[in-house]
Order: structure tokens, then sequence, then C-alpha cells
């Protein structure tokens, strides 16, 4: 057996053991957590990039886990996650080799708190600190200071406001967004309206000087006009100036929420993104279900007609990997359906539906809760879509194979807290 492959091996089990040792600790202090193990399995066509690069058809596994330790001494406090994730299956390789087809992105933090202790074809284990910040509360005003989530805007599938590490439409796990390096600050006025602003170094390079034009400086404002609630941003965001706003209210029994986005390039080009989302609670067969649909407009999207991967434009380049745009198209139809089928088992099922090329992607999951901690889930991806177009698949280059196409992919999680 390899180095990688024990080493890996004691990881698993670690994680393992790691709820009964926490259990303990959390006597002692204010330590929780989360531990996950997911099986997956998926299925990509033979003129596929997961074909070219891996194979085609492969089972992965995945244990994770998160500690987290949360204190407060009267009006500070400190927030700590740990995070360790091991992984193997033929998948590693397919994303290695999706991301080399992309630009290098600056780095996503100031600080280098995360490492990976192994790194092959088939396995790969990382860890790091996902939460590191220290916050000051009064009744009006919130200081937050060091490595901290961050989440504006109110897209349901899509997040065009959401400037610093928003979740992929497609992303299955949205419990905990990454950690970001930044300086937090809040006022909250008495009429119930609040100012924030935000400060997020980066660096252009590793191991270069923090760089204006790879930072982020923001301020959002919220407040009330009317029945309508309101918020808008003004953005220096990687060089460009955003801006933003957003309308929320209700109509009927359904809440509403309309976005625009206009960004101003360095170049002087202006890219407007935008959504409009409605949502209801409502029964299907006596049970409690809560309805959605969102529209989505893409400004940095092209026409996928004759597109390939490395036709892209490099204002969407950029944002593609940097994780701050998930699509390539410009326009997107989502809707889905979550259901309460018993109070231990809700099912969802969902689609992402590209306007541009009339491909899909659409998902389906169902959430056992096995106890007060501790769940089972079910979970499936399906793609369709024409070679050509988004979730088809783009070819990388030219008009032909290999092609860049989302996974068939089936997965079953235990997810426990503690």
């Amino acid at each position: 057996m390899s180095t990688a492959s024990r080493l890996t091996r004691a990881a698993f089990l670690a994680l393992l053991a790691l709820p009964a040792v926490a259990s303990g600790a959390s006597r002692a202090g204010d330590i929780s957590g989360r531990l996950e193990f997911t099986a997956r399995t998926a299925s990509s066509p033979a003129d596929s990039l997961a074909a070219f690069f891996a194979s085609a058809d492969y089972t992965g596994f995945l244990g994770n886990a998160r500690l987290r330790w949360d204190h407060r001494w009267g009006d500070f406090s400190a927030e700590v996650h740990y995070r360790i994730s091991v992984e193997t299956g033929g998948g590693l390789a397919l994303s290695s080799a999706m991301s080399g087809l992309l630009p290098p992105p600056p780095p996503g933090n100031l600080l280098g708190l995360e490492w990976t202790t192994v790194n092959t074809a088939n396995q790969r284990i990382t860890h790091g600190i996902d939460r590191l910040s220290f916050s000051y509360s009064s009744p009006s005003m919130v200081l937050r200071i060091g490595r901290q989530a961050l989440t504006w805007g109110a897209g349901t599938v899509f997040h065009p406001m959401d400037l610093v590490a928003p979740f992929s439409p497609a992303a299955r796990d949205t419990e905990f967004k990454p950690g970001v390096d930044m300086v937090y600050l809040q006022w909250l006025m008495d009429n119930g309206d609040d100012l924030e602003l935000i400060g997020v170094p980066r660096r252009a390079v590793a191991g270069g000087p923090v760089s204006a034009d790879a930072s982020t400086f923001a301020l959002r404002y919220r407040t009330t006009l009317g029945d309508l609630g309101a918020e808008m941003v003004l953005a220096r965001d990687h060089g460009d100036t955003t801006a933003g706003l957003g309308l929320s209210g209700a109509l009927g029994g359904a809440a509403w929420n309309l976005e625009v986005v206009p960004t101003r390039l360095a170049n002087g080009t202006v890219r407007t993104s935008g959504l409009a989302n409605i949502s209801t609670a409502t029964q299907i067969m006596g049970r409690t279900g809560l309805l959605f649909a969102e529209y989505f407009h893409n400004g940095f999207g092209l026409d996928t007609k004759g597109l390939s991967l490395a036709g892209l434009t490099p204002d969407l380049a950029d944002r593609l990997g940097r994780g701050q745009v998930f699509n390539v198209g410009k326009d997107y139809l989502a809707f889905g359906l979550s259901l309460e089928v018993s109070p231990l088992v809700n099912v969802s099922a969902g689609s992402m539906l590209s306007l541009t090329d009339q491909s899909r992607l659409s998902t389906a999951q169902l959430n056992w809760s096995l106890s007060d901690n501790a769940n089972l889930i079910l979970g499936a991806q399906m793609p369709g879509g024409a070679r050509g177009t988004e979730f088809g698949g783009l070819p990388a280059s030219g008009n032909g194979a290999p092609y860049a196409t989302p996974e068939k992919s089936v997965y079953l999680l235990f997810r426990q807290y503690f």
C-alpha cells in the first residue's frame, strides 16, 4: 500500500472517531461540528472530457468534517472553524483537468490557511481553517475582522449581487459558505435601516503584495420603501465598478425579489446582470410544499451556438475561474419544489433551463431525518441537451470532441451533527 493510500485510510478512520472526541470536548466548551460521508457514482458520454482525462464512469467517496468553536465575552466574540476533506475516486482527475482550461485565478484569501496533504490522480486530503474571526457588537454597530462568511442578495439559485464567494447554482451543500478574509462593519439605525461595509484584501499572485485590482471594497444599504424592502450595493470589485439594486415584496401569499446588477469593466464596457424570483408555500395532496421560480440574466454570458471553452471572453473566463460566475449562457429559468412527505422525510426536485440553447440540468433529492442530529440524503443530477449546448456539452476547443459535459450522477450522503 502506498504512503498516500495509508494516509487516506487513516484520515477516513480519524473522521469516524471525530464526533466522539468532539462530544467529550464540547462538555467543557463551545464546540460543535458536522460530519459527512458521501458515496457517489457518475457517468459521462464517451466523447466527454471525463472520458478523455479520466474515466467516463467512476465511483467516488468523500468524507469531510467541520469542527466549530464559538465563544462570547460580553460584547466580544470569536469564531474558529477547522475543516478536513478526504476524497477518493476518478472525479479528482477530471476536476484538475477542468481547472486547467481556465486562467489561474488570483489567490482567494489573503492568508494561506488551507493545506493539501495528499494529492494524487485518485486521492486527495485537504484541511484548513475556514473561519477565524473576532467580533465586537453593540446595539448600533457590528465590527468583525478575519475569515468569515457573508451573503448579499436574495437569489434562490443564482446570486448576481453576492460578490464574495457565492454558491454555485448546482451546489449540493449550502449550509456553510467558504470563509473569506475580510473586514466587516455594520451600522444599525434607529429606523430599522442598516449600512454594511466590507473590505476583502487579496493578492494578484500568490506571495505577492496586496493588490487593489484583486481586492473587493463594497457597501450595502438596506431600507424600506413603503411595503417594499430595498437594498443598494456599490462596489469596487477586482478592478471593476459594480452597482446593485434589489427590491422585495409580497404578492398575495407569495414572496418576490428583483435584482439589477450593472458592472462597469476597467475598459469602460458595461455588463448588466439581474434576476427575478417568486416563491410560495402551498398544500399538495395534504402535504406542505414550497414552490419557486427564478429568471436570471447573465450579463457576462454569451451565445452558446458555436461556442467552445477556448472561445470564452476574458471577462467571463476570469469570473468563471475565480468562482464568481458559473454559467456561460445569457438567460436561464430555474424552478423547483420541496415537499414534506412526513415529519421525517422531505423530497425536493428542481431544474435549471438555459433559455439560450434549451439545455437543462435537473436535480432530485430525498432527505430522511434519522434522528435529531443525523440525516440520510439520496440525490441525483441529470443533464440534458444536444452537443454544443451548455448542459449537453460544449467543446473544449473547436467544434468537436472532447465535450465539457455535466455528469449524470447519483449520491448517498450521511450527515451527522455533534
